[in-house]
């Protein structure tokens, strides 16, 4: 009989340690889910269109946990003696925690065309 006191008492103390190993993992999950504003502005660096996206605590925002810029540019091809044409070019930045930036450039010869904040 004893052994049996032992092993269940042993069990017991294996389940008491996960559910409190849940516990304290469970506790920084619900502080990354804090509500968030991101927003996205494009300049000019040398002529070349560059846009950074980023996003800051607000209590009316939404629940992210990465956020990233998309740029699309129209990229000028063709410019001989004939007519050139463009071409859109999307771009997309890196996945970044929401107290990073993310950032992205087109190349030469292009044109900014629209950006945004893409969430997840």
């Amino acid at each position: 009989m004893r052994w049996g006191k032992k092993a269940a008492t042993g069990s017991l103390a294996v389940m008491m340690a996960a559910a409190g190993a849940g516990l304290i993992t469970a506790v920084p999950a619900e502080a990354a889910t804090a509500k968030y504003k991101c927003k996205a502005s494009a300049t000019l660096d040398w002529g070349r269109p560059k846009a950074t996206s980023s996003c800051s605590k607000s209590g009316s925002g939404k629940k992210i946990t990465k956020h990233r810029v998309v740029l699309v540019c129209d990229v000028l091809r063709g410019t001989g003696t004939g007519a050139g044409h463009t071409i859109p070019w999307t771009l997309k930045g890196d996945w970044k925690r929401p107290g990073e930036k993310s950032t992205v450039m087109c190349g030469f010869r292009s044109f900014l065309r629209s950006y945004k904040v893409e969430t997840k």
